[in-house]
């Protein structure tokens, strides 16, 4: 039968709707798929969505006797063309059945939109951003993921290499548990270190304030990351103010050098674990459901979603220093609460200190979610 592809912006809000319901009937009988929040993705494809306040994107619906198999986005980033990156486009938000002629009829079309537009490199996937849900999960298929991790099915890897796309980066994913031991060395370094470094949670008193410098920790921190685009100020004080309705305040900590604040670590609850049975849909009873969960049946696990240390302290004990005992604070605080388990993700693999930390502090690399790219031909290649 003929594939049909439907072509549509963020202002089209039916195709929007069924663009975002796709993901569950493709992954309809896997025991580890979460389905989000509808209201929450279709918030994201919002044409005032700040993200769209640097970007453009298209997307694609592929088609079979008119029941759709396959989605697709394509991405253009201002913001990443001004961060060493001129000329690279995005993909995300792949879905597909399993079906060579589908996945080559999406890959296709994005890619011939990013090309017209000027774009001579593609990379992904990314959802929209490499800010938000990163790259395709190659391994770990037999555990749900943690809030803005991406799920897939085992074949997906096949469909994206298939079409040309080679690896560009590979993304980890550690486990850890609440009895888990930290090494003698650590705490002689944090033995060592006391009272140099003064650790303190989030003020809800000073909100945006601390907000702001979580932001500039941020960006200052990640500035010389593979694939670093920064976060604008708007992004991040939305993305604050739906964190901060389930994060406890100290579940965000910052770490102080000398009356200056030089690092931070965020621990978001696995919200999955509430919403597993709810099927992407908050009404009629959905948000009721979760609002007594969050209050009297919270999540017991979670995942350290933001992590951040100055320039000037990373490849030195200070920055391990400050990384040990960020996740120490963080630790305790979460076991008081009960909580038994943590995810942190995503992890660049080359990045051997941090890979490190988590190795010596007893997680587990659990899951690998792997970032492809392509060239292209464009007006800028020749």
């Amino acid at each position: 039968m003929v594939i049909e592809l439907e072509s549509f912006d963020n202002t089209d809000r039916q195709r929007k709707k069924e663009f975002v319901k796709l993901p569950a009937e493709i992954m309809q009988g896997d025991p580890n798929w979460v389905s989000p929040l509808i209201v929450e993705r279709l918030a994201q494809l919002h044409p005032k969505h700040p993200f769209f306040k640097h970007a453009n994107a298209r997307f694609w619906l592929a088609k079979r006797d008119g029941h759709s198999v396959g989605r697709i986005s394509a991405q253009i980033d201002q913001l990443a063309w001004q961060h060493d990156m001129p000329g690279m486009g995005f993909i995300g938000n792949f879905d597909c059945v399993d079906d060579a002629e589908v996945a080559a009829c999406l890959f296709s079309a994005a890619e011939a939109w990013l090309s017209e537009h000027g774009c001579d490199q593609v990379r992904g996937p990314f959802s929209l951003s490499i800010n938000q849900e990163s790259g395709c999960l190659i391994d770990g298929f037999d555990t749900p993921p943690f809030p803005m991790m991406g799920h897939a099915k085992p074949y997906y890897q096949t469909l994206f290499e298939a079409n040309g796309y080679i690896k560009a980066k590979d993304l980890y994913a550690w486990k850890s548990d609440a009895d888990r031991t930290f090494p003698p060395a650590m705490q002689r370094i944090l033995d060592q270190y006391e009272g140099r470094c003064v650790m303190r949670d989030f003020d809800r008193k000073h909100y945006k304030r601390d907000l702001l410098l979580m932001l500039d920790l941020f960006n200052d921190a990640w500035q010389k990351n593979w694939g670093f685009i920064p976060f604008t100020e708007e992004e991040f004080l939305l993305i604050g103010k739906e964190m901060m309705q389930i994060v406890p305040p100290d579940f965000i900590k910052f770490a102080e050098v000398k009356g200056k604040a030089a690092a931070f670590v965020a621990y978001i609850p696995n919200i999955n674990s509430l919403i597993v049975d709810l099927k992407g849909k908050l009404f009629p009873f959905g948000f009721f459901k979760l609002l007594y969960r969050l209050r009297f049946a919270p999540a017991k696990s979670g995942r350290i979603a933001l992590m951040g240390i100055r320039q000037e302290f990373q490849n030195s004990l200070m920055g391990s220093t400050l990384t040990f005992m960020l996740l120490h604070e963080l630790h305790l605080s979460t076991v008081a609460k009960g909580y038994n388990t943590v995810e942190m993700s995503w992890v660049l693999e080359d990045n051997k200190r941090l890979n490190k930390v988590m190795q010596s502090t007893g997680g587990k690399r659990y899951k690998t979610y792997r970032v492809f790219e392509k060239k292209l031909m464009s007006d800028r290649n020749e």
